[in-house]
C-alpha cells in the first residue's frame, strides 16, 4: 500500500530570531529535533504526502476518540500482541499518532 501521510510530533516554540535561538539553553537543545522534524515534513509533502502534527500529551486521547473509547490502551495492547514483539511504547506512540491521524483528515471539511 502507497504511503499517503505520515504524523510527526509538533515541534516545541522556538524564540523567532536566530540570535535569540542561539542565546537560549532550552532553544539550544531542541534546535536539532525541530529542524529534523521540519526537514521531514517538507520531504514528506513534496512526495504528495499529507503531514499530520500531533501534540504527544493529546494523542492518546486524540486516538481514542478517532476508535469512538474511554480509552485507547486496551486496543493499543491488542495491537502490539498481534504484531508481536517487540512493542515498546514508542511503537504504541506511533500507532496511536497514526489513528489520530486518520481521525485528523476523516474531521477535515470536504470541498465541494
Amino acid at each position: 500500500m502507497p504511503i499517503a501521510s505520515i504524523a510527526i510530533r509538533a515541534c516545541p516554540k522556538l524564540p523567532p530570531t536566530t540570535e535569540e535561538r542561539i542565546a537560549d539553553d532550552r532553544a539550544q537543545t531542541v534546535a536539532d529535533s525541530v529542524m529534523y522534524r521540519e526537514a521531514l515534513a517538507t520531504a514528506a509533502e513534496a512526495r504528495g504526502w499529507s503531514v499530520h502534527w500531533y501534540d504527544r500529551e493529546r494523542v492518546f486521547r486524540d486516538a481514542a476518540t478517532v476508535l469512538g473509547r474511554e480509552d485507547v490502551n486496551a486496543f493499543l495492547s491488542a495491537m502490539g500482541r498481534s504484531i508481536g514483539l517487540p512493542w515498546q511504547a514508542k511503537h504504541k506512540l506511533a500507532a496511536a499518532a497514526a489513528l489520530a491521524a486518520t481521525g485528523h483528515r476523516a474531521l477535515r471539511p470536504t470541498a465541494g
